[in-house]
């Protein structure tokens, strides 16, 4: 142990040689008594008598208190000379003292668990359980616990407040705004939830999906009362019918009332439209039905039996192949029906050897036929509906995913002979995806989208469809240009005389070079590369806000396509400064996604929040839950 360091107030003292107990003053020369033999008595003779060398002796005080903390801080301490060192008084007291709720330490944890408690869809009371509790009184022993109703205030206010307020400054950022919804019910907790979902692009071309509402319902699911609530949901966000550009939902009844009443221009969802039309497909023939139900049979005996899973799995050991379990078609899991026929498939020979061995009904040859008739069929359609589901995904692709899935269809049909036992399914869906689609090109919410992508363009439209398309652009400028000029006709002028000045050389990105893709992607992209782009016409001159779109979609037209597997969006990042009058259009169009899939998605995770810890959970509080989930990560936390 190192020895005491001498206190400089010996400095103006000495020991008094006669009387330990007393000590002698060098300014002074008179003798003062220090019982205890400590220095404050000395310290209280300078301050009060020499007041100047007291102020010299406090200065040389500090700064060496200063130095010594300074080298005690580079000095390396066991945890046993740390756990030895003595506490002063004040630090004991400040390590038992637990941090209020104004402490930044303690605000910080609470946001983290308040985010812990809607990301992992977690029950309230979760903080007041024991394992909870022992592991923050290890990582944080001065945090002062609190009760579920504590969260429960600041989650459902303080928290959503502050991603609310985030939310609407970014959608203050979208000129127009696509919106996806859904319903969803749990029959348990008589729980029911109307979501909106807004989809928009920044002037960066930037896109983002927000959950702008979750709203409750306490009666019917009513065409009216969706109606009603839609209109109190964009009054909510201060959003605008004029901003509002499509509406994506079901087919249901109820939801194309509600779209009707709100005056929105709505749309039906494209996956759930392929979805129904394989439906169609696999229940148009009663073969077809018997084979399902085969599979079906198959599926649960081994899903629910764990000797059976057993067996299989040493069958395979055998055949030297991989553990493979079969998969269950499900009415409500899209592409199900695909799965199960695919795994049957690949694990044929571990199933026919266990059929054999055991009493059940076995797959005939000719039914094995049918299904590798079916999985050549659905795969593009599969593929299809993850392209489609992708968040990334746009409603431009519409268009030339449901030409390249009719091509794969007629395709099929001309090398199928008359005995194949799934032609007539085959031409049932031929049929329905005619009747689905047959309109995709008389709506300018799909065709201006597709030909504002540069991965498409004018590809999939005759000259005649192409025109219309233009002109549909065209005169969709003039009608806001007029209303614009009637509230600031100088801006309007100011904008037309920036898009002049501000025109750039016309080039653009190849389309070679792509990676193997799957079937349907590679098929299309080959279908894009396979024509040459127009040669440029001569440029109109004219300074008028019509003139300078025509110019600029002729810019536009003789730029070559980008590859199908590039962002379009980043493509026009790069080259929105060159159309700045076509630029608000392109986001707008490209805004929207192909279906209803991200309000889907939300209500899967609806279904976890409603688990049985938590089925009493009321459904404001659950929507405002889906809201802080969903949002939260989008601005990656920092709100």
């Amino acid at each position: 142990m190192s020895p005491p360091i001498k206190s400089n107030v010996w400095d103006y003292f000495e020991p008094n040689k006669e009387d330990q107990d007393k000590a002698n003053c060098k300014i002074c020369k008179k003798s003062y008594s220090r019982k205890g033999r400590t220095t404050s008595s000395l310290k209280n003779h300078l301050k009060s008598m020499h007041s100047e060398e007291f102020s010299t002796f406090e200065n040389i005080s500090k700064e060496k208190k200063l130095q010594q903390m300074k080298s005690d801080a580079n000095k390396v301490t066991t945890p046993l000379q740390e756990s030895k060192k003595q506490l002063s008084l004040e630090e004991v007291v400040l390590k038992e003292k637990k941090w209020d709720v104004n402490n930044l330490n303690s605000k910080k944890i609470d946001k983290l668990i308040g985010e812990m408690i809607a990301l992992q869809n977690l029950p309230f009371n979760f903080v007041e359980g024991l394992g909870f509790r022992r592991l923050m009184q290890e990582l944080a022993p001065r945090y002062n616990f609190r009760g579920r109703n504590f969260f429960t205030d600041f989650v459902c206010k303080e928290l959503y407040s502050k991603v609310a307020q985030k939310v609407k400054g970014l959608i203050e950022n979208f000129d127009n705004m696509s919106f996806t919804s859904d319903i969803w019910s749990d029959p348990s907790s008589n729980a029911s939830l109307l979501s909106l979902t807004c989809h928009g692009i920044a002037e960066n071309f930037d896109r983002s999906s927000i959950i702008l509402k979750c709203e409750t319902f306490d009666g019917r699911h009513t065409g009216d009362l969706v109606a009603e609530k839609f209109s109190n949901m964009l009054s909510e966000w201060n959003i605008k019918k004029q901003q509002l550009h499509c509406l994506i939902r079901d087919e249901g009844s109820n939801m194309k009332r509600a779209a009707r009443l709100a005056a929105l221009n709505d749309i039906d969802c494209t996956v759930h439209k392929i979805q129904l039309a394989i439906r169609s497909c696999l229940g148009s023939q009663e073969n077809i039905k018997i084979l399902k139900q085969k599979c079906k049979r198959i599926s649960t005996h081994f899903n629910h039996s764990t000797i059976a899973q057993k067996q299989l799995q040493s069958i395979q050991d055998r055949l030297n192949q991989p553990h493979l379990k079969v998969f269950q078609d499900c009415v409500t899991r899209w592409n199900s029906t695909f799965y199960m026929f695919e795994r049957f498939s690949k694990i044929k020979d571990a199933l026919s050897l266990y059929m054999n061995d055991n009493e059940i009904d076995p797959v005939l040859p000719e039914e094995w036929k049918m299904i590798e008739s079916f999985i050549q069929l659905l795969g593009p359609f599969e593929e299809a509906t993850r392209e489609l589901s992708s968040s990334s995904a746009l409603i431009s692709s519409v268009i030339p995913i449901i030409q390249m899935l009719e091509k794969k269809v007629d395709d099929y049909l001309t090398r199928s002979q008359e005995f194949d036992p799934i032609r007539q399914a085959v031409t049932t869906l031929k049929n329905e995806l005619s009747t689905k689609f047959s309109s995709l090109g008389e709506n300018n919410l799909y065709t201006i989208a597709t030909y504002l992508d540069p991965r498409y363009k004018h590809k999939f439209f005759t000259p005649v469809t192409e025109e219309k398309i233009k002109d549909d652009i065209i005169k969709m400028i003039n009608i806001e240009n007029d209303n614009f000029e009637s509230v600031n006709t100088n801006a309007k002028r100011a904008k037309i005389t920036d898009c002049m000045e501000n025109e750039t050389e016309q080039l653009g990105p190849g389309t070679s070079g792509f990676n193997k893709k799957p079937c349907l992607k590679n098929d299309l992209a080959m279908m894009l590369d396979s024509s040459s782009e127009d040669e440029s016409q001569d440029e109109p001159e004219n300074s008028s806000v019509e003139a300078v779109l025509k110019k600029e979609l002729l810019a536009y037209r003789t730029k070559k396509r980008i590859n199908v597997s590039e962002n379009p969006l980043n493509w026009w990042s790069v080259h929105r400064g060159e159309f700045k009058v076509l630029s608000p259009i392109v986001r707008r169009f490209l805004s929207a996604p192909p279906g209803s899939v991200p309000s889907e998605q939300l209500f899967s995770s609806a279904g976890l929040i409603y688990e049985p810890l938590r089925n009493r959970l009321e459904p404001e509080k659950a929507a405002i839950l889906l809201f802080i989930k969903y949002n939260a990560p989008i601005f990656k936390f920092n709100y």
